[in-house]
């Protein structure tokens, strides 16, 4: 069990790896960086189970490495998923009631988000007997506002992400041509 929720290593030799993986993927840094960041934001949405497929599609649409965004898809976690679906349905509130619309919502509390979640999760595992009559009562008042504050948040996630992916994988390359060029390696140019 501890396994599970704590690597034996520790964190910092997994992200070491996920770093290593992104700034070493061929591609231009743009692509590497849209990619990456397109999996992050994806990790936002409430669609749980599609992750990867969300992240993909915005990376193809966006001309972005695919592969890229599968990695990014990481920061959607069981570490991460209950602050993220927190925000997501605060944030999603706030906008529909600030454009005057859902005052007959009712604001949900913590324990009441989390069961729903854990409904959907059973759900989509098909592991429990939650049919979708269940589920329907609930989806108004949780997943519009999840969906409206996780492309919001998803959003701001995707310009930072690009943003630190981008300068982190510019600084690596122009490092490694540096180091190839003064130990008198021929680098071999990847786009």
């Amino acid at each position: 069990m501890r396994s599970v929720l704590w690597p034996a290593r520790g964190f910092r030799r997994l992200f070491s790896y996920l770093f290593q993986r992104i700034i070493r993927l061929p591609g231009t840094p743009a692509t590497i960086a849209i990619g990456f960041a397109s999996g992050v934001a994806a990790s936002f949405t409430p669609f749980l189970g599609f992750h990867f497929i969300i992240g993909g599609a915005l990376a193809m649409l966006l001309r972005g490495n695919v592969l890229a965004s599968a990695i990014g898809t990481f920061f959607g976690n069981p570490w991460t998923f209950i602050p993220i679906w927190l925000a997501d349905y605060e944030i999603g509130l706030s906008v529909i009631h600030s454009l005057g619309y859902g005052t007959d919502l009712p604001v949900l509390s913590i324990e009441e988000l989390g069961n729903f979640m854990g409904q959907v999760m059973q759900f989509m595992s098909f592991s429990g007997k939650i049919a979708w009559a269940d589920l329907a009562i609930g989806f108004e008042q949780v997943f519009t506002p999840m969906l409206i504050g996780g492309i919001v948040l998803g959003s701001i996630a995707w310009l930072f992400s690009f943003l630190l992916t981008l300068w982190a994988v510019k600084v690596w390359r122009a490092h490694r041509a540096k180091r190839l060029k003064r130990d008198g390696e021929i680098p071999v140019r990847r786009n």
